[in-house]
């Protein structure tokens, strides 16, 4: 069953693969710029509670928006002891590869243009991926 809050689960997910899996980068879907600043903002602030002993976390935001400057940060090495967390748009589906992912978290969710033809007026909202394009994610 979904979750209503896909961007909280999406977090806890990343900081429990930080806490209790081996080393490796995460790259975590979600639908558009607002989640990604948000996920990134969030996951600063969980980190701060994280165990000493802990690695630091490093949170990397990657949309089509995002000046180029920016968005090479998530194709750069993590620090040693710090691990990368990549919350990403579907930019990062297909085309690119960011070396060093181990995990991927998928909120299942894109966001699409839909027309209403009611109000003809096209909008845009969170809408389930195709099994193709899951499988597609699942490789990166």
């Amino acid at each position: 069953e979904p979750t209503p809050d896909f961007l909280d689960a999406a977090v806890t997910t990343a900081v429990q693969i930080h806490l209790e899996e081996e080393k490796g980068d995460i790259l975590c879907f979600l639908t558009g710029q607002d989640q990604i600043d948000d996920a990134v903002k969030v996951i600063k602030e969980r980190s701060r509670a994280l165990p000493p002993s802990a690695d630091k976390l490093l949170p990397c935001a990657l949309y089509a928006a995002l000046p180029p400057a920016e968005q090479l940060a998530a194709f750069a090495p993590a620090p040693h002891g710090t691990r990368k967390v990549v919350f990403a748009t579907n930019i990062a589906e297909s085309s690119i590869t960011i070396e060093g992912i181990k995990f991927v978290i998928d909120t299942g969710l894109v966001k699409m243009r839909v027309f209403e033809p009611k109000s003809n007026i096209e909008s845009l909202h969170n809408v389930p991926i195709s099994k193709a394009q899951c499988l597609q994610r699942t490789g990166r």
